[in-house]
């Protein structure tokens, strides 16, 4: 088997391409919300069954972004798929940013390092659920019933369980939770943290790239919409924007645009992260000296 090496302009392009996504992603969000004043989303008020029909197409997607990448996976063992999935979907989904972020605007560290526990493990559970159910998956119907099924369960028993087991955990803590010691609009010091922080989703949209991108496919152009519709997906910042906007009392078209900073931000995270993996894998080559 030839091994493949990278080349200098390979990681040129992916350390540029991991800044791109970062300014041009977060920047969009930080724009609306500190320059704009588009206000940020309230969503206290959502339907249970708005809320279930964006996670079931969050599953939908990570089940799919999974069948593509399996192939790339043939090498590892089924614990080794599992974690690698749960990661992804975890860091996607910003796990450990959204905490350090919320300890530096409150600067309450060990309540937002409690609040790690329970996403970590929805991350872990959703993913053993993908990893062993998507093989047997023969149809787009099949799909959409699988993913329907494990979103229920994620929703209505392993959440509200994990919630359940953690409640003396969390009550414990709950005193060390208090107030944001950096107001909003945010200055210099929470801004350069926020763009630091999200390289998180930033690299792992590069990974899921590089492992779903098939090699010289004759169609980049429609396989990179086809995976910022997937990253879109997983994020959940498709339906909030024209669903959850209904539930909202700031008007239909204030909310929409309120929603909105999210999907324009899920949207150029897919469109660089995979422009960056496009360009950068042109410049892996072979190494000849390898059996």
């Amino acid at each position: 088997m030839r091994h493949v090496k990278a080349g200098p302009k390979f990681w040129l392009i992916m350390v540029g391409g991991a800044i791109a996504t970062t300014v041009a992603s977060l920047g969009v969000h930080i724009w609306m919300l500190q320059v704009m004043d588009v206000p940020f989303p309230d969503r206290s008020m959502v339907s249970a069954w708005a809320a279930f029909l964006n996670n079931a197409l969050a599953v939908w997607a990570l089940i799919t972004l999974y069948a593509r990448a399996r192939p790339q996976l043939s090498s590892l063992v089924g614990w080794q798929r599992w974690l690698l999935i749960a990661a992804l979907f975890a860091t996607l989904k910003e796990l450990f940013r959204g905490n350090i972020m919320n300890a530096i605007v409150t600067t309450a560290w060990t309540f937002s390092a409690a609040q790690l526990i329970a996403p970590a493990i929805y991350s872990l559970m959703l993913a053993a659920l993908v990893v062993v159910l998507e093989p047997r998956i023969r149809s787009i119907g099949a799909t959409t019933i699988a993913s329907l099924v494990v979103a229920a369960i994620m929703s209505f028993a392993i959440k509200p369980g994990t919630g359940l087991l953690l409640s003396p955990l969390m009550d414990a803590v709950a005193s060390l939770g208090h107030a944001d010691v950096y107001p909003f609009p945010y200055g210099w010091f929470v801004l350069i943290w926020a763009y630091v922080t999200y390289l998180e989703p930033v690299i792992a949209c590069i990974v899921a790239a590089a492992l779903v991108w098939k090699q010289h496919d004759p169609k980049p152009l429609f396989c990179l919409v086809q995976f910022t519709g997937l990253i879109v997906l997983i994020k959940g910042a498709l339906v909030p924007t024209f669903l959850f906007s209904i539930w909202n009392n700031i008007g239909m078209r204030q909310a929409m645009l309120s929603e909105s900073q999210f999907l324009f931000e899920a949207i150029l995270l897919g469109l660089f992260a995979g422009m960056t993996w496009l360009l950068a894998s042109t410049h892996r080559f072979p190494d000849r000296g390898a059996p």
